[in-house]
């Protein structure tokens, strides 16, 4: 079954974007593979190809609605809807801002650039997750869910999976820039500040949101339509 995402992506441009691809490997904009050998990766302390294989595949974002499988007769639908949520925001600034620590390792092994969204970003993200994601079938959150006992689950995180087919919304939606997964490093304050020299501690202006898309037969995603937000206004 195919699968839709709604991520922020950096403009190809930006020197974010480039480092955070080429750590990756993947421009998931063009939807092409990187050369292995570049210059960022080598100004990190230490690097293993198998840390970035599941990264990779979705390309360097940050998840704004979630990664859903979905019936493919449903794409202009999605597509719509879309347009709809960005058409409901006036002349207002969408912004990332550099957590406080902005280099995090989530349980050791999980890489990322961590930001916090200001009131604008957080509305544009709840109206994304509850009027997109009721296109999802389900999601790989929905299927580990499913496996769980009932009286091991969170009752309000199990009813967002139920509804929305992800737990991480709301006041549980961390934006970040996921650079490695699962991260087996030795090395871990080196690796923070080789990060922390790439990536800047400026906020992000968010000037469009995009829509990928995945096939059955895809290994990774692509980008199929980007939503510039100043076009609604």
């Amino acid at each position: 079954m195919p699968k839709f995402a709604v991520y922020y992506i950096p403009p190809a441009d930006s020197l974010l974007y480039q480092r955070g691809s080429e750590i990756l490997g993947y421009d998931v904009r063009a939807g092409e593979f990187l050369s292995k050998d570049n210059p960022t990766r080598t100004q990190l302390p230490e690097f293993d190809e198998k840390w970035i294989q599941q990264p990779q595949t979705y390309g360097f974002h940050v998840t704004t609605g979630y990664s859903l499988y979905f019936e493919k007769d449903n794409l202009s639908a999605i597509e719509s809807e879309m347009e709809s949520v960005c058409r409901c925001f006036g002349d207002v600034e969408f912004l990332l801002t550099p957590h406080q620590e902005r280099v995090v390792f989530w349980r050791d092994t999980i890489v990322v650039l961590h930001y916090q969204p200001n009131i604008n970003m957080a509305m544009l993200h709840t109206m994304l997750v509850a009027r997109v994601n009721p296109y999802g079938t389900f999601s790989n959150v929905t299927k580990r869910y499913a496996q769980k006992d009932s009286s091991e689950l969170d009752s309000v995180l199990a009813h967002r999976v139920e509804k929305y087919h992800t737990p991480y919304m709301l006041d549980g939606w961390n934006p970040h820039f996921t650079l490695m997964m699962p991260y087996e490093g030795q090395h871990h304050a080196a690796m923070n500040t080789a990060l922390l020299d790439l990536f800047d501690d400026k906020p992000i202006s968010v000037e469009s949101i995009c829509l990928l898309y995945k096939d059955d037969d895809d290994t990774h995603y692509r980008l199929h339509r980007e939503y510039h937000l100043a076009d609604y206004r």
